[in-house]
């Protein structure tokens, strides 16, 4: 009788590509961790790169409106559409 062969047993046509596979890549990351210079970015860099540019929060310049029926009847006289946004949770903007 044959023992059969699973693709994690060592007689696995698999198994030899598996190891070398798995030791280069460790390899790779372990070298381009190491190519990496340590920084440290200053406050001002860290902060700009979190917060959007201005042209990314023109949304925040919508005039919001919480009467539907307000927002009708003002739609109706400017010519504007309406966006209706929803919600059924907690929106933390303090725009909702």
């Amino acid at each position: 009788m044959h023992a059969e062969h699973t693709p994690t047993s060592p007689r696995s046509p698999a198994a030899p590509r598996v190891v070398p596979a798995i030791l280069h890549a460790v390899a790779l990351a372990w070298t381009t961790a190491a190519a990496l210079p340590a920084q440290t970015p200053d406050p001002e860099t860290a902060f700009c790169a979190a917060h959007p540019a201005s042209d990314e929060s023109r949304w925040t310049l919508i005039p919001w409106r919480t009467s539907l029926t307000e927002s009708l009847a003002e739609a109706k006289r400017t010519g504007k559409p309406i966006y209706l946004f929803v919600n059924d949770g907690e929106v933390e903007s303090g725009l909702c």
